[in-house]
């Protein structure tokens, strides 16, 4: 009977260590992207392999015939390429999701960090001038000097010919000179909004997309989520830099250039500023409103977070961004300074585009959003609550 105890104990003792042995390998099989994020960074291999797949995806995209082709005819090219790329060893087996409501497709990279095919073009510019302030604003604005630090970060081309970019060089000067210190940062990088947190006012002016990508091995589940659009590409030595983030799924490469999330931002700001966003998507879409951007801002010390639902006419934006910065030169909260705006421009921008002749508005009106702090305004030294408080 001794015997049998003893026997019975040994075969428990054996089960409880295959137990605990096999746990953690099954738990990895069924999440592959929480092994990803186990590792630290990425090895040189790893970034090798992602710039070979790199290299095949941005001679797609960047090529004449993608340009010329339809939505679907893209989607067929792009999943062509990923089969072969997934045949290298380069892409995930099993990855590669297609989701057309949104216009991307996404896949994994062999290390594990996530990448996309964008199958829309970005919105289209529209043409229109800025409005011009009259005489009694001028001097009110002249006099009105050392209201804060600025920047915009212009991400949406590369300046060349470009139809957009005059209105900001514009901007950057004009606020310059009524008293708001302004750069205009034109080669935007990831290591450039780390930096964000040393400004009053921070402006994304870039393009932005909603990106979903299916993970899970037995069981599978997707995740969606608002992606800022750099126009960084991607090479061997940035790979290796942002390789924590591209790890842990922060940093994600479409067409071959870095783009960023929410869960950066949480990772990466620090300050205490204000930040207005003209980024298409940046609170979701299609009447489902996603805050993830917003909140890792705010997780990271933003006083408050302007941004759009849905696809934004770029000229709307713009001049709401316009308006609203001069009213908050002039010491109004972010609050009062957009609501002004919208009484100039429209709550939505298909109110504008209407108001404009318009004939075909995009299917969904975008509006302005707000988080945070609605009453932070921007460090003005003359206004009458910093008056009173010197005296």
């Amino acid at each position: 009977m001794e015997h049998d105890m003893l026997r019975r104990f040994g075969c428990a003792l054996c089960a409880l260590a295959f137990a605990l042995t096999a746990l953690p390998t099954a738990a990895f099989a069924q999440q592959p992207e929480e092994q990803a994020a186990v590792q630290q960074s990425l090895s040189a291999t790893d970034v090798r392999e992602m710039q070979q797949a790199d290299a095949a995806v941005t001679a797609l995209t960047g090529g004449s015939d993608y340009a010329q082709m339809t939505e679907d005819e893209r989607t067929d090219a792009a999943l062509q390429q990923l089969d072969a790329l997934t045949a290298q060893g380069l892409v995930k087996q099993g990855s590669v999701y297609t989701d057309a409501e949104n216009g991307m497709i996404s896949f994994t990279y062999s290390c594990g960090a996530l990448g996309g095919i964008l199958l829309t073009d970005p919105e289209e510019e529209n043409t229109a001038a800025l409005p011009e302030l009259d005489e009694s604003q001028l001097q009110e604005l002249a006099e009105n000097k050392r209201v804060g630090t600025a920047a915009i970060y212009y991400a949406f081309d590369n300046t060349i010919n470009s139809t957009r970019y005059p209105y900001y060089a514009y901007m950057q000067s004009y606020w310059d000179s009524v008293g708001l210190q302004t750069d205009l940062d034109t080669t935007v990088t990831v290591s450039d909004l780390r930096r964000m947190g040393r400004y009053d006012l921070c402006i994304l002016s870039t393009h932005g997309a909603y990106y979903t990508y299916e993970y899970g091995w037995l069981f599978k589940k997707t995740a969606t989520e608002p992606l800022i659009l750099l126009t960084e590409r991607s090479d061997f030595w940035s790979d290796l830099r942002y390789g924590f983030d591209l790890l842990a799924h922060r940093v994600v490469k479409v067409n071959g250039m870095y783009a960023v999330n929410g869960d950066f931002f949480r990772s990466a700001y620090r300050g205490n500023g204000i930040v207005l966003s003209e980024t298409c998507e940046f609170y979701g879409k299609n009447g489902h409103v996603d805050t993830s951007m917003a909140d890792g801002l705010l997780a990271g010390g933003a006083k408050a977070v302007m941004g759009y639902v849905n696809n934004v006419y770029s000229v709307y934006s713009r001049s709401m961004l316009w308006a609203a910065v001069n009213r908050m030169i002039e010491g109004e909260t972010l609050e009062q300074a957009v609501d002004y705006a919208k009484s100039i421009y429209g709550t939505d921008d298909i109110i504008w585009y209407n108001e404009q002749g318009g004939r075909r508005p995009h299917a969904a009106a975008s509006y302005a959003m707000l988080s945070g702090d609605r009453s932070a305004a921007l460090p003005n030294p003359y206004t009458a609550a910093d008056v009173d408080a010197a005296a």
